[in-house]
């Protein structure tokens, strides 16, 4: 069937459209224009955000208008709107390294100009998006529910100086937050599909799609770090059911930013594997016969048992039992988090008093 010109013409500038729709983050091109490294800059934006902090509670009046409570959250909240800014500029430099990494590892891949060149980038209206749909379903709510009544937590003109940061850091934190969770999800599921294009796989050396183990990694290493500095809340009781929900929500979101870059591969793995072993029966078989008829022309019956012993010990996700104690021991970084934050709290409760 032929296809019209004109038909072509016109796939070809919708293609270009969405081509031209995707674009670095600002807070990725941010990052990549500051000196130092995504951490060195995520250390300097949290002390500069604590400077301006402190030096404007310093000018203000802040009287009896603000509790300890308040001074304690907002301060935390600091910490989480640095973190989370970091987290997800980091977390778009290392998909993009993964994917740079793992096209030059694995040899010639289809379309792997296509994924080197989407990495990190996305349509430049949806995360604005979602970063404002996040704070009008999740930002206002949780706001909600953790102010004690009976105070109006939008009365902007009772806010201390300490309530007015809760309230502007909230913005910026649950915007950054909910564009990093998004970022993971389609990451991740970049990478898997970029691996599934691979054309053959050599299951005795998988070393070339170490990338995908590393990313898998990085991504519950930083969903963790959230989980952990977002704990800090919990020393005040108030939040502490919104807590618990976000525990759980990023426990699961840990093993889906673990597991989804490698479900590609491990799907290779798992076919190829299939391959072999199947291959492995056909030559016992031929191996047998050619035995039984006094011919020693065919490979022997231990060098075949031996090769399927190795392939049927491979596993069908590319990482090892070091792999998941270090996944493991990531899941216990919130519980240190929130003992810190209690002895915080009690630094913070002396020094006040």
């Amino acid at each position: 069937m032929r296809t019209d010109p004109g038909e072509r013409n016109h796939r070809g500038f919708i293609e270009l459209d969405v081509r031209k729709s995707y674009r670095t983050p600002w807070t990725l091109s941010a990052f990549n224009a500051l000196p130092g490294s995504p951490v060195s800059i995520g250390v300097f934006f949290t002390i500069a955000l604590l400077i301006v902090f402190f030096a404007g509670r310093s000018l203000a009046d802040v009287g009896s208008n603000s509790a300890p409570e308040d001074l304690r959250v907002a301060i935390t909240q600091i910490l989480i709107t640095a973190y989370s800014a970091t987290a997800y500029a980091f977390l778009l430099m290392s998909a993009q390294k993964s994917t740079q990494d793992l096209s030059s590892a694995a040899g010639e891949l289809p379309h792997s100009e296509f994924f080197v060149d989407r990495a990190g980038k996305h349509p430049w209206w949806l995360l604005p998006l979602i970063g404002a749909s996040a704070y009008l379903i999740f930002g206002i709510s949780v706001t909600d529910a953790t102010t004690p009544d009976p105070v109006n937590p939008w009365a902007w003109r009772a806010w201390s100086y300490d309530i007015f940061w809760h309230r502007v850091t909230t913005v910026f934190f649950v915007w950054w937050m909910s564009c990093f969770c998004y970022a993971i999800v389609v990451e991740s599921a970049r990478l898997s599909k970029m691996s599934d294009k691979i054309p053959s796989l050599d299951l005795l050396n998988l070393h070339p799609y170490r990338p995908l183990v590393r990313q898998g990694l990085t991504n519950a290493l930083l969903v963790i770090g959230m989980a952990s500095v977002l704990s800090l809340l919990g020393v005040e009781s108030r939040y502490f059911a919104v807590l618990v929900g976000l525990w759980i929500m990023f426990i699961v979101l840990a093993w889906i930013g673990m597991m989804l870059p490698l479900r590609g591969i491990r799907s290779m793995i798992k076919t190829v594997k299939k391959q072999e072993l199947q291959w492995c029966r056909d030559s016992l078989k031929r191996s047998r016969d050619s035995m039984k008829s006094g011919s020693t022309d065919k490979p022997s019956i231990a060098e075949l048992m031996a090769y399927q012993n190795v392939i049927e010990s491979i596993r069908n996700w590319p990482f090892d039992s070091p792999t998941l104690i270090r996944f493991t021991l990531y899941l216990m970084i919130p519980l240190g988090s929130w003992l810190g934050g209690a002895l915080v709290e009690r630094g913070l409760d002396f020094i006040l008093s």
